[in-house]
């Protein structure tokens, strides 16, 4: 079967991952909840992935890395957590909804935000973000790639541009 709907739900998990699964079912504690030695097991594999991902994404240490149910709300924690009222925001109009939706949220609280449009093929001209950079311009939020028309940003240069400036 070839399986394309992987938005939401991967379907076809490599044997690594249901083995995982399958161990920590039958082993596993809750971590965090006592001092038992199934919930340490878990508490240090909790710590080991956020290691692994501490060092993969270049974080200062492990306990910068949280774990939330999904993306949305890893972006809405991230999003106003982030933006206070008096700040601004640029992003874009081909962002999802569990990035714009946060973002008109904190909008309504006082927020300013910006959206750069894409052009007539659906690209997004990074100039146009350089140059909406404004003096209280705290984040650039935008996707890598769009999940409705395939269009990449390139990310290395809104990197650049954001480290330019000083914006998240």
């Amino acid at each position: 079967m070839i399986y394309l709907d992987n938005a939401a739900t991967t379907l076809t998990k490599p044997r690594c991952v249901i083995d995982a699964v399958v161990k920590a079912m039958n082993t596993s504690g809750n971590s965090g909840r006592s001092s038992h030695g199934a919930a340490m097991e878990a508490s240090r594999t909790v710590f080991a992935a956020r290691k692994v991902l501490a060092d993969f994404f270049g974080a200062d240490g492990p306990e910068q890395v949280a774990f939330t149910a999904n993306a949305t709300q890893a972006l809405n924690t991230a999003i106003k957590g982030l933006i206070s009222p008096g700040d601004h925001v640029i992003t874009t109009a081909l962002e999802h909804n569990s990035v714009l939706r946060p973002l008109y949220e904190m909008e309504e609280a006082g927020a300013e935000i910006t959206v750069i449009q894409p052009d007539s093929t659906g690209m997004i001209d990074c100039n146009l973000l350089e140059q909406a950079i404004r003096p209280e311009t705290k984040a650039i939020v935008c996707t890598h790639a769009s999940n409705v028309t395939g269009n990449i940003i390139d990310a290395e240069r809104v990197g650049k541009i954001a480290r330019k400036y000083g914006v998240i």
